[in-house]
């Protein structure tokens, strides 16, 4: 096997492999990691850590869509899998996450969370009957951190609703000493801040746009170390700089680009990502229209 010091271990192992199963490694969800999204997991993990107390700190994380919050909670639960005590025969499932619909309501966020721990729902049973049976069912599971994703579609209703579901959540937290973790994009802000003590309880850390700076510069480096290219892609300062305007300074369309241009040197025998490649690169609607 051919030694590719440029590439990470998982990709190094798929260099040498059919060009199909390249590509479809490209094309599927994968976790990069780079130092934005290790510290907001040092975070996570010391919540996760933490033991049981009657106001449980917790984080809220607010970024732009596509700037990879939910590949973070992904990766997070990744880290902390459910396990089971060989001599008692109790699961622990650490970290929980559900993503908040569309108007949340209470009767759909017990619901949501009981799926999540694989229980059956009976929707004849009355909201007092779910909420004893979640709360049961939370803290036999030992629920250490709860994620709730999308917290800004709590906009979606009204003022009293809102305030209802702020304050189950922070109920959900007392009762079972579990931190809570919301993510969502800016407005999910004005969201949380209409329950002050919940806000006080939330760190808060946001993901900006990117730049092109030496931390653009580490993100592109760890994605290009991702994709299974037999040779180096080298990018210059200029390059970097069309990339994150291309990209608006967002992490998935970052990705997206560098992906396509990965698929294509694979299928032309290139083998990397140039500055010509970068410079020449279209979105594909547009491609079509000129093809058109």
């Amino acid at each position: 096997m051919i030694e590719l010091p440029h590439l990470a271990l998982g990709a190094a192992a798929l260099a040498n492999g059919p060009n199909h199963a390249r590509i479809r490694a490209i094309r599927s969800d994968r976790w990069v990691g780079f130092d934005r999204a290790r510290r907001v997991l040092r975070h996570l993990d010391a919540l996760c850590d933490h033991p049981p107390t009657t106001r449980p700190q917790g984080l809220a994380i607010y970024g732009h869509s596509g700037m990879g919050k939910t590949m973070l909670v992904e990766k997070f639960k990744r880290d902390h899998l459910p396990t089971i005590n060989p001599s008692t025969g109790v699961e622990s499932m650490p970290v929980l996450a559900i993503t908040l619909t569309s108007r949340p309501t209470e009767r759909r966020i017990y619901g949501q969370l009981l799926m999540a721990m694989g229980a059956s729902i009976n929707e004849r049973v009355t909201l007092m009957e779910l909420e004893i049976r979640t709360v049961l069912l939370l803290k036999n599971n030992n629920v250490r951190v709860l994620v709730f994703d999308e917290v800004h579609n709590l906009l979606a209703g009204t003022p009293r609703e809102q305030r209802v579901i702020l304050q189950l959540l922070r109920y959900l937290s007392n009762e079972i000493k579990a931190s809570l973790v919301c993510l969502g994009v800016s407005e999910a802000r004005d969201a949380i801040a209409g329950d002050t003590q919940l806000a006080r309880r939330l760190d808060q850390f946001v993901l900006p746009r990117w730049k092109a700076d030496e931390e653009f510069q580490e993100l592109v480096t760890a994605i290009l170390r991702s994709l299974p290219l037999r040779l180096p892609s080298a990018l210059s300062s200029q390059s970097l700089r069309h990339l994150s305007h291309l990209g608006d300074g967002i992490t998935a369309r970052a990705f997206g680009i560098l992906n396509e241009l990965a698929i294509e040197a694979i299928q032309n025998g290139i083998e990397r990502i140039t500055d010509d490649s970068i410079e020449s690169w279209r979105p594909a609607l547009e491609k079509e229209a000129a093809f058109a």
